[in-house]
């Protein structure tokens, strides 16, 4: 290794390096993903004296190495969701010797917020913003409680010393409370003057503050400030190794295998330090402007993550969907760039089109399923034309539509790309392949490709059972009712609403009815969720029905002639409405829901597989040498 560990410094001096530059974080580390307790854990360990691991430098001398490689300032100012993005430091040869983080970003990043910066999450039980909102994501700093330590019988982190992010609203009402509280901003502890340690500190620093507050008396606070002082000021803790070559190869294999051991790389992690060289612009901002366009447009929603549109790249190139180093080597990476025009807008289309077909970010259980959609709007050309540039305009293309939506709903009612989605990609896209100079969407093929495997797509009397006792607010029912109902309009916005209202499920509502007084089994029937709130009570209503209806009777709302509805759009037709005779409706429109879906799916006696996991998007990434 060429290289050596260098003399230690003091956690100002790093803060200082990253405020003026001379420590940059280079395209192959992963972003930023410490949460607030995790910082406050770390600065308990140092103010405790526990190791924080060594850092390891990567020294930049190389004029070429400034001018082909990207390099990124360290975060600042952390926003969950819309600021986890580094700004881009454009190096040249004329820039500055320079130091590149290696290992320790996580943490340098997470002393720089403590002590320089702010920190915003989410407030809880709040939807997320369509955009950066500090109302919902207010800015936080890092405060230390001067006057005790944790109190706490089951505190799990074992924390001694009481670290916490405030708002400045929560610092300012913390003010006007009871003094149970002294919260010292850790930003103060740069403001004070340098000073040499000891009693200087004392002198100079400690207890001309503490006078001011009115903790002079309180020794907790005399030896907490001190400490805070000298482990940031005064005791050189930052250790590190220091790389002085300038070849990439190298560098990048260190890189590998020093993060190894700590929290798993993304893949896409693993690609920037390959990717970025070879790609003829910023690779990352690429990634990170269609993510934001997909997640902020109006008409999508989603939040996807890089990982999904690299694997989403390889799929529409023609390679191996494998996350191994291999795969993006530059050839691969400047087929890449050549399509990535067509790739970004055949993206956008493919979440357009599960919008249009109904699905949302809460429904959608498993964004993998979208990909085989992607490549097949990629590969597809109708009159020329590749079929994501017309899959949208709703006055084409409805067959395509029909087919795709089909498959997608029993894709995701079947969880077939739950765990390990590798394989069912590559054979997916050979499928796809095969029958790409069908007119449609190749349905019957990929029924017949997976017949007896743990990927069956076919239903049978048992799990159809099942998916008919799926509740309200579950993440494959808006799948199903849309499965179950087609005819839908694909421009409109849809509810998923009870048809007999769940307000007349509540116990003070089941008590006003004599009916139920008297019969005990009846009421049991009633009161249990899993007949009002489950399938058979639920369907679709675009926004001026769910508004007509509201908490109305089924009855009285399904015959006013102002509701465009008739008893059998909702499949209830010859089925007593009233209240009353809940018991009946449930039964009947259940068994009716059950004709309709095994008309919709494709049937099988026996399934020798039933899948146990639902979609989900986790991925296990292989472990490679390669």
């Amino acid at each position: 290794m060429a290289g050596e560990y260098e003399r230690a410094i003091s956690i100002k001096e790093a803060i200082d390096a990253i405020n003026n530059r001379d420590y940059l974080l280079p395209a192959i580390q992963r972003k930023f993903v410490w949460s607030s307790h995790q910082i406050c854990v770390l600065f308990d360990s140092i103010m405790r004296g526990y190791p924080i691991n060594t850092f390891m430098m990567w020294e930049i001398k190389s004029d070429h190495i400034k001018n082909e490689y990207k390099f990124y300032e360290f975060l600042k100012y952390y926003c969950q969701r819309f600021n986890e993005e580094n700004p881009y430091v454009k190096t040249s040869a004329s820039f500055k010797d320079f130091k590149a983080i290696i290992d320790g970003q996580q943490r340098l990043t997470s002393l720089y917020i403590g002590l320089c910066s702010t920190y915003a999450y989410k407030q809880p039980r709040v939807w997320w913003p369509g955009t950066m909102d500090e109302n919902i994501l207010p800015p936080r700093k890092l405060y230390l409680d001067l006057k005790q330590p944790v109190i706490s019988d089951d505190d799990d982190s074992l924390m001694k010393y009481n670290f916490r992010f405030l708002t400045e609203k929560q610092y300012q009402d913390s003010l006007a409370e009871q003094k149970e509280h002294h919260w010292f901003c850790l930003h103060k502890i740069l403001e004070f003057p340098q000073v040499d340690g000891g009693s200087q500190i004392w002198n100079k620093v400690v207890r001309p503050f503490l006078a001011s507050v009115g903790l002079s008396d309180n020794e907790f606070a005399q030896e907490t400030l001190s400490q805070l002082y000298d482990v940031i000021r005064a005791q050189k803790i930052i250790h590190y190794f220091n790389e002085t070559s300038q070849e990439i190869d190298h560098v990048l294999d260190v890189f590998i295998r020093t993060n190894s051991g700590g929290t798993k790389l993304a893949f896409s992690d693993l690609l920037m330090s390959i990717a970025v060289a070879n790609w003829d612009g910023d690779f990352r901002q690429e990634l990170d402007n269609l993510t934001n366009h997909i997640h902020q447009s109006i008409d999508m929603g989603f939040y996807i993550e890089r990982d999904w549109i690299l694997k989403t790249c390889l799929m529409l190139t023609d390679a191996d969907v494998r996350f191994k180093i291999k795969n993006f080597k530059a050839e691969q990476v400047k087929k890449i760039q050549s399509e990535w025009q067509s790739i970004k807008d055949c993206i956008k289309a493919s979440f357009l089109l599960v919008r249009r077909l109904g699905i949302n970010p809460q429904s959608l259980t498993s964004k993998n399923a979208v990909i085989p959609i992607c490549f097949y709007l990629y590969k597809q050309n109708e009159d020329s034309r590749p079929l994501y540039r017309d899959i949208n305009n709703l006055a084409k293309c409805h067959e395509q539509r029909s087919k795709i939506s089909q498959w997608f709903y029993m894709a995701l009612l079947k969880g077939v790309f739950g765990g390990q989605a590798d394989s069912i990609l590559t054979s997916m896209r050979d499928v796809l392949r095969d029958n790409i100079q069908k007119t449609a969407f190749p349905l019957e093929s990929i029924i017949e490709r997976y017949k007896a495997t743990n990927k069956d797509l076919r239903f049978d009397d048992d799990y159809i059972e099942s998916l008919l006792d799926i509740q309200h607010g579950e993440g494959r029912c808006r799948a199903l009712l849309h499965l179950l109902f087609p005819e839908m309009s694909s421009t409109e916005v849809f509810h998923i609403d009870h048809l007999h209202p769940r307000s007349a499920f509540e116990k003070k509502a089941l008590k006003s009815h004599n009916f139920l007084q008297s019969d005990e089994t009846l009421l049991g029937f009633f009161s249990d969720a899993g007949h009002w709130n489950s399938m058979a009570n639920l369907h679709l209503l675009n926004d001026s029905q769910n508004l007509s209806k509201n908490d109305r009777p089924l009855s009285e709302w399904l015959n006013d002639p102002n509701v465009n509805l008739r008893a059998q759009d909702l499949l209830v037709e010859g089925i007593g409405l009233e209240f009353e005779a809940f018991r009946e409706f449930y039964e009947k429109r259940r068994s009716n829901l059950k004709e309709r879906l095994k008309s919709r799916v494709f049937m099988s006696t026996q399934l020798p597989l039933s899948p146990t996991v639902e979609d989900s998007d986790e991925e296990v990434v292989e472990e490679t040498n390669a």
